[in-house]
């Protein structure tokens, strides 16, 4: 047997050294005071149930590859307060991999517990109420729902996961979403040869950390051993609150209190290999995999060639065969959405099922393209609710998402043909979420930036001469690209009925719509435009008129008098609503609202309302912009108070009076 002596010097994540909480607690050990709930600031009535203790630990082991697994375990106790448990009594274990590859799950344990005339009594899950879900090729679920939970209850479980995925360690979250944590510690051992960077997020302070060294562990690799020094890190958290997602959060995950790890720097004895930032050596797996870039290759998908002659044989251009491919795709496939990058079969079987996830469906556009002669490439990157990815680290659990990148005489054009409410040359919203990356040869980071996305919204509203004690005018509004898609997906899912509905409801005062219709709905490369007519009753000495016909903006929506987090807006606002209406015949103006401009932080954005009348007509117009798409919890108030005036604004009539 041979013995490896690794040594380096230097740690590249750094703690404070704090003493160790003794939070632990023996699996089954439960006893009647157990349940009585110790007093603590993060719980409050509205929570479903509170998490005990969250306990989780990180070891490495050598495997038959002369390399290290890891050992990740996590054991859970959580007090259940009322009936509503589904959502955290039944649990999902994701496990990753394929074949040799695949994690292997172990140890799980999981109970009920109950107190029944002042005695625990312990309800075990049975082996047969556990179920494997295959997501795809490689990703699958373990799913078990715990018996016999109830309010009261509390519920227990436990497992072990070993890894050959060293490269890429599972997160630690200290907070969940809807449920407080009463105590959530981590521990992990890091070898001397794997040297990871440490990244925090959330906003909790750490109750302890530490970090400690080991020497001379022991690693066996099949007929070698590897003697190391070793690094423990320790962190742990103490009351974390429920995150509170509200409106305007983006990701959770991006502010969830959790730490990440990242492998910079590999060791095997001799060299100190930098492998945190080399993008180009898993791009060149990708490039070399069946699961991705060997399948669109040219030579590869020939067996797409009579698909991709049909479809452009009369075509008279390469930009007209690109549009052809397209659409071909996007109208006739079934995309199956999921968070995998990778194809599970082959491009041929998808093209001849006419269904697949977003990948296969982007990568069999990207290899049609190809067989044309065309210049595309895929592109991966995150979506906007799956977080955001590091554009120094090459995490691709990170990446959920794949589209296509086309370019031709001279343009650089992206493609997304899983979604139907998508233009040629058009992406959806949620992929604007930072840093994207192209796989191919001479691939590198991109960024799809929201704050860079230029979408106005504009309202176009006349008001005609009073007529049989009625007001009587038409609306027209048109949309950006983004929005055009979103009105597209809303009315195909809520049905076209259902959303004018609700539009109706968003009209001020008492507004009667007649004839309403949407332009360019089936033109997806078009901005859509609604537009309607109607009727607002109109008799008596008075009349009272809102200038603002239809507004989205009804209520503040920034309503909490605090803010934890950065308000993050889907991109940035530029809505322009326009007025022109002719004065009720026997009528004048007795009070017109005053004209008002007021900046938001500087040149961060403005709101304009002006107002202005003649003999016979009034003009109005309102702007409100917005340049930017975060903004931080200290402005939080700003913008409550910018949002105020826009609804005090908005809440304005026009006053007109019979003339006598």
């Amino acid at each position: 047997m041979k013995v490896l002596i690794l040594s380096l010097a230097g740690v590249l994540f750094s703690l404070s050294v704090f003493s160790q909480d003794k939070g632990g607690s023996m699996f089954g050990k439960v006893s009647p005071a157990d349940f009585n709930l110790p007093a603590s600031p993060v719980i409050d009535s509205n929570a479903d149930a509170v998490i005990l203790s969250d306990i989780g630990s990180l070891e490495f082991i050598g495997n038959e590859y002369h390399w290290f697994s890891y050992v990740y375990k996590k054991h859970v106790r959580i007090k259940i307060l009322n009936g509503k448990t589904s959502d955290i009594s039944t649990l999902k274990i994701r496990l990753w991999g394929f074949g040799k590859n695949k994690d292997q799950l172990s140890n799980l344990k999981a109970a009920t517990y109950n107190v029944e005339k002042g005695t625990v009594e312990t309800t075990n899950l049975a082996e047969t109420d556990i179920f494997e879900d295959k997501l795809s090729a490689y990703t699958s679920d373990i799913k078990f729902t715990l018996p016999r939970v109830k309010g009261g209850s509390i519920i227990e479980y436990s497992y072990a996961i070993t890894s050959r995925h060293a490269y890429n360690i599972p997160t630690w979250y200290f907070q969940h979403y809807r449920f407080p944590c009463l105590y959530s510690e981590y521990k992990a051992i890091f070898p001397d040869a794997l040297r990871y960077l440490t990244v925090r997020y959330g906003i909790d302070s750490f109750s302890e950390q530490k970090n400690s060294l080991v020497k001379n562990n022991r690693y066996i690799m099949g007929d070698l051993t590897v003697i190391s020094n070793d690094i423990i890190g320790f962190w742990s958290m103490k009351d974390v609150p429920a995150f509170s997602t509200g409106k305007f959060i983006g990701a959770p995950v991006d502010y969830l209190d959790r730490i990440d790890f990242f492998l910079a720097q590999t060791y095997n004895g001799e060299d100190v290999e930098d492998v945190g930032s080399n993008w180009q050596s898993v791009t060149d797996q990708l490039l070399s995999a069946s699961y991705f870039g060997s399948a669109i290759e040219r030579e590869n998908a020939s067996n797409l060639l009579n698909t991709e002659e049909k479809i452009t044989s009369q075509d008279k251009s390469l930009n007209e065969s690109a549009r052809h491919i397209y659409y071909y795709v996007r109208d006739n496939f079934t995309c199956t959405p999921d968070n995998e990058i990778y194809i599970e079969g082959d491009l041929y079987s998808v093209n001849k099922k006419k269904k697949g996830n977003v990948a296969e469906i982007n990568l069999l556009l990207t290899a049609l393209l190809r067989q044309k002669g065309i210049q595309a490439d895929p592109v991966i990157l995150s979506t906007t609710d799956y977080g955001k990815n590091s554009a120094d680290y090459p995490l691709l659990d990170k990446m959920n998402y794949v589209i296509c990148m086309m370019r031709l005489d001279g343009d650089t054009i992206y493609l997304d043909a899983s979604r139907p409410y998508l233009g040629f040359g058009n992406l959806s919203i949620d992929c604007y979420n930072g840093h994207a990356r192209i796989i191919s040869k001479s691939g590198g980071p991109i960024y799809f930036l929201p704050e860079k996305i230029a979408e106005q919204r504009s309202t176009n509203v006349i008001v005609y001469n009073k007529e049989q004690d009625k007001l009587r005018g038409s609306l027209g509004m048109t949309y950006g690209i983004l929005g055009s898609e979103k009105l597209r997906r809303e009315i195909k899912e809520k049905e076209q009925k259902k959303y004018f509905d609700n539009l109706k409801s968003s009209l001020t005062g008492e507004t009667n719509i007649l004839n309403i219709g949407v332009d360019s709905l089936n033109q997806p490369e078009f901005p859509a435009t609604i537009h309607f007519e109607f009727e607002i009753p109109s008799s008596g000495d008075i009349l009272y008129l809102n200038p603002v016909i239809v507004s989205e903006y009804n209520k503040n929506p920034f309503i909490a008098e605090r803010r934890k987090y950065p308000v993050v807006l889907t991109y940035p606002i530029d809505d322009i609503y326009t007025l022109s209406m002719e004065i009720p015949t026997g009528y004048e103006v007795d009070e017109l609202p005053k004209s008002a401009k007021v900046s938001f932080n500087g040149d961060e954005g403005y709101f304009e309302y002006l107002i202005g009348k003649d003999q016979d007509r009034i003009q109005f117009r309102s702007h409100i912009k917005l340049n930017d798409v975060v903004f931080p919890a200290e402005d939080y108030n700003s913008l409550r108070d910018f949002f105020a005036f826009i609804l005090k604004k908005y809440s304005e009539q026009i006053v007109f009076k019979r003339k006598k």
